[in-house]
């Protein structure tokens, strides 16, 4: 069977999914992008993302012509069409086709764009084992809470991460955590505080993040979401960082430095279990 792909109103092959030669998504990365996963036939905490993906439309005054339902709907029938029960489907709207000029146009129509993967599961034993990471300069723009797909900073640096060595890359601005390349960072002190930075402009509102401090209270963990620092960072007994399809990730060493004892802690595990009973509850 052929992959099929949404691309404006149509479900179609994905190898024919062509978009204009002067789309601003691609001359000037004007637009925005969302990831859902997708679990047993369900759409994981679909209304916060749909809620963030407007919220970025809004930041950067792109109108788009679908309601909450209407893509809800989509993703749903995209998924069936590619007879996927699990996975994840990757939104794109950019402002759309116009003639290349600097200054935005108005009145043309939204690019809107559709695709769904497979999701990677980890194992326990990949899990225990955790990822390392570095710490490297946050040289991206100031509005990292918008979605944005101009995303070649964090490629950039991910990619430098991983010809040193290491899986990732925690972003440091002026001396204070603020997220990894593509994910949310937490770190776990020395009395089981489970600490993040508070969201602002230099990091995204990530979903699983807000999820994942949820569930940490329904445990009974105390949450503190505060700024971090890079010797917070490095004392701590545990850091993870949490993604829509990498879900909490444990980092085991950071900088060459073993993070506790170099294995998934206590609590990152209480909280991968309290994540995976959450996706095993939901309701058809």
């Amino acid at each position: 069977m052929s992959r099929i792909s949404f691309l404006n109103g149509y479900f179609i092959n994905h190898d024919q999914a062509m978009i204009h030669i002067e789309d601003r998504g691609m001359q000037f990365a004007d637009g925005i992008y969302e990831v859902i996963l997708f679990h047993n036939n369900r759409l994981i905490d679909n209304q916060w993302h749909l809620e963030r993906l407007f919220r970025s439309l809004n930041e950067i005054s792109i109108q788009l012509p679908y309601s909450h339902e209407q893509i809800t709907t989509a993703c749903l029938d995209l998924f069936k069409q590619n007879i996927l029960v699990n996975g994840s489907v990757y939104l794109q709207i950019t402002r759309g086709n116009a003639t290349r000029n600097q200054l935005i146009p108005k009145g043309i129509t939204p690019t809107v764009i559709m695709t769904v993967s497979s999701v990677k599961h980890f194992t326990e034993n990949e899990l225990d084992a955790g990822i390392s990471a570095i710490t490297m300069e946050d040289i991206r723009w100031q509005r990292c809470d918008i979605k944005s797909i101009g995303l070649l900073a964090s490629s950039l640096c991910k990619q430098k991460a991983a010809d040193l060595g290491y899986a990732e890359a925690i972003f440091v601005r002026k001396d204070k955590i603020t997220e990894c390349t593509f994910s949310n960072l937490f770190i776990v002190d020395s009395i089981d505080n489970l600490i993040t930075k508070p969201l602002d402009n230099f990091i995204l509102s990530g979903i699983t993040r807000r999820r994942v401090i949820e569930l940490a209270k329904q445990l009974n963990i105390k949450i503190i979401e505060e700024e971090i620092d890079t010797t917070q960072l490095l004392a701590a007994k545990e850091v993870f960082s949490t993604s829509t399809t990498l879900l909490i990730r444990p980092i085991t060493s950071v900088n060459g430095q073993l993070i506790g004892n170099g294995k998934c802690g206590k609590i990152t595990w209480q909280l991968i279990h309290a994540y995976q009973n959450f996706l095993n509850i939901l309701e058809d």
